[in-house]
């Protein structure tokens, strides 16, 4: 399956809304393009990933989608709203949530400070949602309360990331290479724990990864990326039968 022939079937449409909708996004630095005219959809619900080598432009998707970055092209409809210039705070009250791969926490501050921070901006029941489904999830984050988040392991470090983006329970959530500097055993946590959010909360994922067992266990699908270019989209099915992953980056 081509970027040009992406088949929409897997989102089961009828059962689930579209959230978000990239058409022709182009993004560079200076005179260099690092995104070529991308296109992808994620439904309500669903668990969206992206795979390539490094230096593919999955960084620059990801912030073009959010609005760190300006595209210099194409479109992005999320909730129905379409933007050619997506801006990150507009995205972030629009219910978007985005981890970075590092810089992620405030290291200097305690945990306690980060989620406080973090809910500054959110309403009391908002807070308490995310207070009660990020002790379930992550109850190790709220035994190191005291501690500062720069002593913590990078296991730890992530899942207070995401505590913290879900504070402002997000629609959806971005995530830049969640696996990165993880054990295995906690990476696992970490994208089970997204899987359940995306199935008992209706939240809705994009995902870089560049593990993809770690990526299986959260995606619904998964886009593949070469070159500044999604060249391809395959189900997670697809991938599980696979027996090996070396061509796709």
């Amino acid at each position: 399956m081509t970027a040009a022939s992406t088949e929409r079937s897997s989102s089961a449409p009828g059962s689930r809304g579209e959230l978000v909708e990239v058409k022709d996004l182009t993004a560079g630095y200076g005179s260099l393009t690092a995104l070529h005219e991308a296109n992808l959809h994620i439904a309500e619900g669903e668990a969206v990933g992206v795979i390539g080598h490094n230096g593919a432009g999955k960084t620059t998707l990801l912030n073009s989608i959010f609005g760190v970055h300006r595209p210099t092209s194409g479109t992005v409809t999320y909730q129905g709203v379409t933007t050619g210039k997506p801006d990150a705070k507009d995205s972030i009250k629009r219910g978007m949530a985005m981890v970075p791969a590092d810089q992620f926490v405030f290291a200097t501050l305690t945990v306690r400070e980060n989620l406080l921070i973090a809910r500054s901006n959110t309403d009391a029941a908002t807070a308490e949602w995310a207070t009660e489904r990020g002790q379930e999830l992550f109850p190790v984050v709220w035994e190191r309360l005291d501690q500062f988040a720069g002593s913590l392991s990078g296991g730890e470090r992530r899942m207070l990331s995401v505590a913290m983006a879900l504070m402002w329970r997000p629609k959806l959530m971005i995530l830049d290479e969640p696996s990165l500097g993880l054990a295995p055993a906690l990476a696992e946590r970490v994208f089970d724990a997204l899987k359940e959010l995306s199935i008992s909360a209706g939240l809705s994922v994009l995902c870089v990864e560049q593990s993809v067992p770690h990526l299986l266990r959260l995606a619904d699908r998964v886009y593949i990326m070469r070159n500044g270019r999604i060249v391809d989209e395959q189900t997670a099915d697809q991938l599980r039968a696979r027996t090996e992953y070396w061509d796709l980056f």
